[in-house]
């Protein structure tokens, strides 16, 4: 699981640079099967303004494309701004923080 979530990290950091990209939930805590998705959440910075449909796609594309993520992995990208993620930060149990 780490691949998937680091080539999804690498992906969104291609395309927005200063985001944050953080694992949520079963893959945090270590308690993955093979019928768990892989839950990504992808805060975008104050100040930035983006399209969360095409940055999505965008992002599992070129996850795909160039890094390599299976086209049936899993993976299900929350996409918010920073004043949104705080529902997605207290409702999850555990959050890991995904860097290079």
């Amino acid at each position: 699981m780490e691949g998937v979530c680091g080539g999804g990290y690498e992906a969104a950091k291609d395309l927005v640079p200063s985001v944050r990209v953080l694992s949520l939930v079963g893959v945090a805590e270590g308690r993955t099967t093979v019928l768990s998705d892989i839950d990504i959440l992808i805060i975008i910075p104050g100040g930035i303004t983006v399209n969360k449909g095409r940055l999505y796609r965008d992002i599992l594309i070129r996850a795909m494309d160039v890094y390599g993520l299976p086209w049936d992995a899993p993976v299900e990208l929350h996409i918010v701004y920073d004043d949104e993620s705080k529902y997605y930060l207290e409702s999850s149990s555990k959050v890991i923080e995904i860097r290079a």
